[in-house]
């Protein structure tokens, strides 16, 4: 699991954020909270978080000083900023820092998803998780497991979660999460992003599939979701792939 912090004065949008988004289903678990940003400083430095998403306008300080004093500190965390303000000097000071995103208040879910999908993908790639060996249960010996994945690997078309695999198979949520991390040192979200991603080439490589449709038929019907997740995957926007595949 990638562990995530959260900086809000508003506590009760801490609370909703730690309590209503999808960090399991992506591999993530919050790993603390604070209102006050300087306190925040200090648990960051104990708690060394993967991802740390912070509101912009906050007392003491704002959120772009508070991710300057964590880059001076040499914290090696993604951000992502949280903000009901829009103006292009905010945003432009924060993408200077290399944030990773920054999302309007108040939160939407389906907006929020792409850019958890997206954050998954690239901490996989630059921070890749310990794996013990010892624990690892190939698939062929998972009866378990191999009903999971064939269930993902036929369906992947369709919106899957941990919620809907625990209602389809009467698993927890917990324990589901804990054999895709298992068995293939992956959350749910980021193994069925890597096999809706090598679907979306082979359909790709048919010009008579439009973009769009190639998009819907992996499970992205809103296509600028699509977009970023394919090209933050390949490094290549799927019109390039597909010119590139001629």
């Amino acid at each position: 699991m990638y562990k995530v912090y959260l900086v809000d004065d508003d506590g009760l949008i801490l609370e909703e954020m730690a309590t209503t988004v999808a960090w399991l289903d992506n591999g993530f678990e919050v790993a603390g909270s604070n209102t006050n940003p300087l306190k925040a400083i200090d648990e960051i430095r104990t708690l060394s978080p993967d991802v740390i998403f912070c509101d912009l306008k906050m007392p003491v300080m704002d959120g772009n000083e508070f991710i300057r004093q964590l880059r001076e500190d040499g914290v090696n965390a993604e951000f992502v900023m949280v903000s009901a303000y829009n103006d292009f000097e905010n945003v432009r000071t924060f993408f200077k820092q290399t944030g990773f995103d920054y999302i309007l208040k108040p939160i939407d879910q389906e907006e929020l998803q792409p850019v958890l999908e997206r954050l998954s993908e690239k901490l996989s790639r630059i921070k890749p998780q310990s794996f013990d060996e010892d624990s690892y249960d190939p698939i062929t010996e998972n009866p378990v497991f191999n009903n999971l994945v064939q269930y993902v690997n036929g369906h992947f078309g369709e919106k899957i979660t941990l919620d809907s695999l625990s209602k389809e198979f009467n698993y927890s949520r917990n324990y589901i999460c804990r054999l895709f991390q298992k068995n293939t040192n992956k959350s749910l979200n980021l193994y069925l992003t890597e096999v809706r991603m090598e679907h979306a080439a082979d359909l790709l490589k048919d010009k008579t599939i439009l973009v769009k449709d190639v998009a819907a038929l992996c499970g992205y019907p809103n296509y600028y979701h699509f977009f970023k997740v394919f090209k933050e995957h390949y490094g290549y926007s799927p019109k390039e792939y597909r010119e590139s595949e001629s």
